[in-house]
């Protein structure tokens, strides 16, 4: 099997947004990152290089993929840009032109969820680049 090339380098500039919910957050949670999937797509392919957002079931042991699962909900969104102009002008964007980016942003600091970002982080390793 041939591996596509890895657009990320040492250099690439990454927003990655971690969200912990209840299960009763996910329905709204699954359609505003349908939402925001279907506007990436659209509009920001000239500021990113690479997206995606992983979805799956909290362990009971964050360190212990085969522990119980919790009935709680994570999604990580990851998202790189070549600059931190690009990254600047990727929220920029997203804030003034997605109908739903205050809705996502309200959903993300409902009771019964936590979320982690690190802005603007700097890819330190990354392999199979062509």
């Amino acid at each position: 099997m041939t591996l596509p090339p890895n657009p990320k380098t040492t250099s690439t500039h990454e927003l990655t947004i971690v969200v912990t919910t209840d299960q009763q957050n996910v329905a709204e949670g699954d359609s505003l990152w349908q939402s925001y999937y279907d506007f990436m797509r659209h509009t920001q392919r000239d500021v990113l290089i690479a997206f995606s957002l992983a979805k799956g079931p909290e362990r009971s042991n964050a360190l212990d993929p085969a522990s119980p699962e919790t009935g709680r909900t994570i999604y990580a969104l990851s998202e790189s840009c070549r600059t931190a102009n690009d990254l600047t002008e990727h929220w920029h964007r997203a804030a003034e032109s997605w109908p739903d980016f205050g809705t996502l942003m309200a959903w993300m600091q409902r009771p019964g969820s936590q979320v982690v970002t690190l802005h603007d982080g700097q890819v330190q390793n990354s392999l199979w680049q062509l």
